[in-house]
């Protein structure tokens, strides 16, 4: 089994893009979901956001996995997204790195979206590469920020296509939104509105396919993730949400 769960903590890393729509521009903010795998906790994964000390917006997302599966397969990895104003328009620096027992991985993109250029830079193996994008495409993390705002401006209603920008290479995406819903959460019965990412690129969710993500209707924030693996779902939820250093207060609805 312990092999098995490795593989799919590996495809947890779909993941964390996907959850990072779970936070706001403004304040501090910090989310916590537990992952799991056929009903047992395999890991845990962080989302916070905040303004640092130069004003700028840092976005990140950090995975690791429980103790007892670390003894044989320690994993560690952060996503980090800081946002900047700069000549060129606001300047998205994504840095990776991924530490899963003998696999590393360390490399940074660089996006200028509304000028349409980004950069990718690999640390381990010491290339970089230069290319031009679609004026408005957007990083990962992002990306899915945009998402997570949309229920507020009421922009639910149709499907749309993205240009989605990860390492050296740019993917088509479509985003397809479903009807309310209402689910049991740790907090009682919410509705929840899923939200889900389909690939046009042939490489692009291959192996791991995010199934559905779930936003609550009525909060910003996302309650559930779920990505479809060759052993099975794997499951963000949500067990922490935290504003400026407090525990968010919910309420079931009705």
């Amino acid at each position: 089994m312990v092999p098995h769960s490795m593989s799919v903590r590996l495809s947890i890393l779909r993941l964390l893009c996907l959850l990072a729509l779970a936070a706001r521009a403004a304040g501090a903010e910090r989310m916590e979901y537990d992952i799991t795998w056929v009903g047992i906790s395999v890991g845990t994964m962080t989302v916070q956001s905040a303004t640092n000390e130069t004003g700028q917006l840092v976005r990140t997302v950090r995975l690791w996995n429980r103790p007892w599966i670390a003894l044989v397969y320690p994993v560690d990895n952060t996503v980090e997204c800081r946002i900047e104003s700069t000549a060129d328009g606001p300047r998205h620096t994504v840095t990776k790195k991924m530490g899963e027992k003998e696999f590393v991985q360390d490399d940074t993109l660089t996006l200028w979206p509304a000028a349409g250029k980004a950069v990718w830079t690999n640390a381990v193996s010491n290339t970089v590469h230069a290319f031009e994008v679609p004026p408005g495409a957007r990083a990962f993390v992002s990306f899915f920020f945009d998402l997570r705002d949309a229920p507020a401006a009421g922009n639910w209603s149709a499907d749309r296509d993205y240009q989605l920008v990860m390492d050296d290479a740019l993917h088509a995406l479509e985003i397809r939104v479903g009807e309310p819903r209402r689910l049991r959460t740790l907090w009682g019965r919410m509705n929840a509105i899923p939200v889900e990412a389909v690939s046009k690129s042939p490489v692009l969710f291959k192996r791991n396919k995010p199934r559905a993500v779930w936003v609550a209707a009525h909060r910003p924030v996302v309650l559930f993730a779920d990505v479809e693996t060759r052993f099975g779902t794997v499951r963000g939820t949500l067990a922490r949400w935290e504003l400026d250093g407090h525990p968010v207060e919910w309420k079931e609805e009705r």
